[in-house]
């Protein structure tokens, strides 16, 4: 993102920086890593785009729940994120602690969690964008 926006600088340059670390470890094969990345960038950008909208955050790691959230705001979420919210979640504590669940992190998975938070981070920048302008 560039320029000024209305989102909390503090919230993307965390969200920006797990998803550099993200793209980062993909190219190191360290695919556990890369789904608990994209999974906390798209997180921090939802959560800035609430910060923005109504002064908070909710308190979770459900990426579906924030984007309800965001619903219940007065933003339109296109389905197919929340398709990419389900995908995603999990990770943030799958990938953290070995053996929770049967879950092979191998580069397939890496790529399509990467994928989901691209959607989601270029539909918070839009939104935002569309905030800045109101």
């Amino acid at each position: 993102m560039s320029g000024k926006t209305v989102l909390p600088e503090e919230w993307v340059e965390r969200a920006e920086f797990f998803r550099r670390e993200a793209k980062r470890h993909l190219g190191e094969h360290v695919y556990w890593a890369v789904c608990f990345e994209a999974q906390q960038a798209a997180e921090l950008y939802l959560k800035a785009l609430q910060i923005a909208l109504v002064g908070v955050y909710e308190f979770t790691h459900d990426l579906s729940r924030l984007l309800g959230f965001l619903e219940d705001a007065g933003l339109k979420v296109p389905r197919e994120l929340y398709a990419a919210a389900d995908s995603l979640t999990p990770h943030y504590t799958m990938a953290r602690y070995p053996g929770r669940k049967p879950v092979v992190y191998d580069e397939k998975m890496a790529r399509r969690c990467i994928e989901y938070m691209e959607k989601i981070v270029r539909w918070v920048v839009d939104e935002a964008n569309r905030l800045k302008k109101a």
